[in-house]
């Protein structure tokens, strides 16, 4: 059997006041967790991202005088070795399809290229629309660390109270590193670690351990290696 206990009207007007501030209460803590979820980013390698993307790499090559100079043959030598290093898979030789002198260049590029280490399996030879004294064009692909452009002044530090970093802060330290790397991969895939070299690790360990019956405060020892 129930029991009818009556209520008054304030305690009614009361409990109609409290349902009404807690619905407000949790309207503005259901608005702050929204602003929540959006992340901005803090720091500089978060704002300027260095990425690893695939580009040519080209190399023209004069036919002007119809056979390799020296100094065209050291320029094609440091070519070679760019590719290699790069892990480039095939270097293209692009000759003008008129022939003439631009086909005893493209001939003399080629032989450079095997004698710098080259395998001719990676060497691709084609032709393209031009005269005969039009240059040789070399090519590989490689990949390139890049990040966004600097010059977001966006915000005036002057005139800001936030205590936030400006949108430009770190973006040369990001652009010198994306330059500077020699190989833009090492970003996707670390290197596997080398084994240690003993004859430089052996004078810092002696160093801090001396050999026993030596005094605790070893000078620097000369370790003389034979090749």
């Amino acid at each position: 059997m129930y029991k009818y206990f009556p209520v008054s009207a304030a305690s009614r007007m009361s409990l109609a006041l409290v349902i009404v501030m807690t619905s407000g209460l949790a309207a503005c803590s259901s608005g702050e967790l929204a602003l929540d979820d959006t992340y901005v980013p803090a720091t500089h390698y978060e704002r300027y991202p260095i990425k690893v993307t695939r580009g040519p790499v080209r190399m023209d090559v004069s036919t002007r005088h119809g056979t390799l100079q020296a100094s065209q043959i050291n320029a094609i030598s440091a070519f070679s070795r760019s590719a290699k290093n790069s892990g480039s898979t095939r270097i293209t030789i692009l000759r003008p399809s008129a022939g003439g002198a631009s086909g005893k260049v493209a001939r003399e590029t080629y032989k450079l290229l095997v004698q710098s280490g080259i395998s001719p399996g990676m060497i691709s030879q084609k032709t393209y629309p031009g005269a005969s004294k039009a240059p040789v064009q070399l090519t590989y692909v490689r990949s390139v660390a890049v990040t966004k452009e600097c010059g977001d002044w966006s915000s005036d530090m002057a005139n800001s109270s936030n205590n936030e970093l400006h949108d430009n802060l770190g973006c040369a330290v990001q652009n010198n590193i994306a330059a500077m790397v020699v190989n833009p991969d090492d970003f996707v895939t670390p290197r596997a670690t080398t084994p240690a070299h003993a004859a430089m690790r052996t004078p810092g360990v002696l160093t801090i351990m001396p050999p026993a019956g030596t005094q605790g405060n070893a000078g620097p020892i000369s370790v003389v290696t034979t090749q």
